[in-house]
């Protein structure tokens, strides 16, 4: 094969994965997708600070933001202005669909070990 063929088979894959979540605390279905390499890049530098230091309040939110999306009409179900009201939102609902992303996106389960890799 070539490496023009080759690349336009990577270039041109549908490599986004799709999931199905229950969000029981919620009472709702919520479409996780994996992120893309641009969206986890921008999540981790937004959520570190200028020592390197990981503000997992913000994380997980983040995540959430990057990755839910409404299963009928395939809209992003959050916006970066939802951190705030995500974070006062049940804590195992938050983990448990982060938790998911960071899987479906090839991320070990916890954000902060996470982070140190994302340089």
């Amino acid at each position: 094969m070539s490496i023009v063929t080759l690349r336009s088979r990577i270039l041109e894959a549908d490599d986004i994965g799709k999931k199905l979540v229950h969000v029981p605390e919620w009472d709702v279905d919520v479409e996780i997708r994996t992120m893309t390499a641009g969206k986890r890049s921008e999540m981790m530098k937004a959520a570190t600070d200028d020592d390197g230091n990981i503000d997992v309040a913000q994380l997980w939110p983040m995540i959430i933001i990057a990755t839910a999306y409404d299963p009928e009409t395939n809209e992003a179900l959050f916006t970066s202005a939802d951190i705030d009201a995500l974070k006062e939102k049940s804590a195992a609902a938050v983990e448990m669909l982060g938790g998911e992303a960071m899987a479906m996106s090839g991320m070990g389960g916890d954000p902060v070990d996470e982070a140190g890799k994302a340089s």
